[in-house]
């Protein structure tokens, strides 16, 4: 395997012009053996009822990934083939998953910051998104963004960004979903533990025919409550626009609480804002919170918990106000927590579970429960 990894860095360096000699890259090779129980019924016997599926089954997943690194940017990138073998109804798929990321320093003042994620899958544990395959069809999905910060004066930074977000499910009678973000905002930092910004933001949304927009005004906060603890605090109200002449004026919200430490991490979020790229239906108002938290006990173990709710409807506020059970309304929650033991610096054992579960009416866009439980042990290999 030494090798293999001198052979892949060799054609990088031979590959590119001279300049890449002030470049150095750097390859990886992973691979994770997963066995897996799976309650949902998108991973059943395709000839079973909805509902009564589950089964066992086993993933692997080598992924190969390469970094890239100079006095002015940094880099990586990887591709992830997952072998899925279903003992119950014996049906084996290949997804495919693949990342970039990119961060250049343009001059003194200026910085660019580029990432994308691609996805070709069956396995919905896959996606970033919980809630968009509803059945046992593969999902096209990805995500990109571009941005580009400039220091205006020791205070002020100045930033424009442009996020894409797709999403299309390989079955008939659906059609795919796009959603188109550019925004430009401004942070000033008024004492070395406050800043202040302001931020616009367009949003253009389309499913098959369907389009709309929404255009939003923001107010920001960020403050440093501790050297590892930041709050960061956006609002300010959202037009839309439909296309068949539901506009309608509503707030985006948004609160993230986040602490990094050496042994302990806690990250909060919680809101309120428009959303889009389902592969099922355009745009959905959603109410969203989570909790995740990871502790490190030694060196080689470690333990993490998550837990999150989520409610959403048809835009701009269809069923908004409807806090108890509404056929308008899609509700639910997902918690999990899992363990990590690394045995050495070549192996390392996990174990995971988590739940997912709807606490109101079917998916206000398709009207499909998405309830189930995982439980999963894996090995991970790092080759190199």
């Amino acid at each position: 395997m030494g090798a293999m990894r001198k052979l892949l860095v060799a054609c990088m360096l031979l590959a590119g012009p001279s300049a890449f000699a002030a470049r150095v890259f750097d390859s990886s090779l992973r691979l994770t053996a997963e066995g897996r129980y799976d309650d949902d019924f998108r991973a059943g016997d395709p000839g079973a009822a909805a509902g009564t599926g589950g089964q066992l089954m086993s993933k692997l997943s080598p992924r190969l990934g390469l970094e890239m690194k100079d006095p002015l940017s940094t880099g990586d990138a990887f591709y992830a083939a997952d072998l899925l073998m279903r003992y119950g109804s014996g049906n084996t798929t290949v997804d495919h998953r693949a990342g970039v990321d990119l961060r250049q320093t343009l001059t003194r003042r200026m910085r660019l910051e580029l990432s994308g994620r691609f996805f070709r899958v069956t396995d919905p544990t896959s996606l970033p998104r919980q809630g968009m395959p509803r059945s046992r069809a593969p999902i096209l999905y990805g995500q990109a963004k571009v941005a580009t910060t400039g220091r205006v004066t020791p205070r002020l930074d100045l930033r424009a960004g442009y996020a894409f977000e797709g999403a299309s499910v390989d079955e008939p009678g659906r059609e795919p979903g796009y959603v188109h973000m550019p925004s430009i905002e401004m942070w000033y930092r008024s004492t070395r533990r406050l800043s202040l910004g302001l931020e616009y933001r367009y949003q253009g949304f389309l499913y098959g025919d369907d389009f709309s927009d929404a255009h939003g005004a923001f107010g920001g906060l960020r403050y440093r409550l501790t050297r590892l603890t930041a709050l960061t605090v956006r609002g300010g109200p959202v037009l839309f626009r439909g296309e068949d002449g539901t506009n309608g004026v509503l707030p985006r919200v948004s609160v993230e609480l986040a602490r990094e430490g050496e042994l302990f991490d806690v990250g909060l979020l919680a809101g309120h804002d428009l959303v889009g790229a389902s592969g099922f239906t355009n745009t959905l108002w959603a109410d969203y919170a989570s909790l995740v938290m990871a502790r490190r006990f030694t060196e080689r173990l470690s333990v993490y918990g998550a837990g999150s709710y989520f409610r959403n409807g048809r835009a701009p506020g269809q069923g908004v106000w409807s806090l108890g059970s509404s056929t308008e309304v899609s509700q639910g929650y997902a918690v999990g927590g899992g363990v990590d033991y690394r045995l050495n610096r070549y192996l390392t054992l996990q174990a995971a579970v988590d739940r997912i579960a709807q606490v109101g009416n079917g998916e206000a866009a398709d009207g499909v429960d998405l309830t189930r439980n995982v439980a999963a042990v894996r090995l991970l290999i790092t080759a190199w």
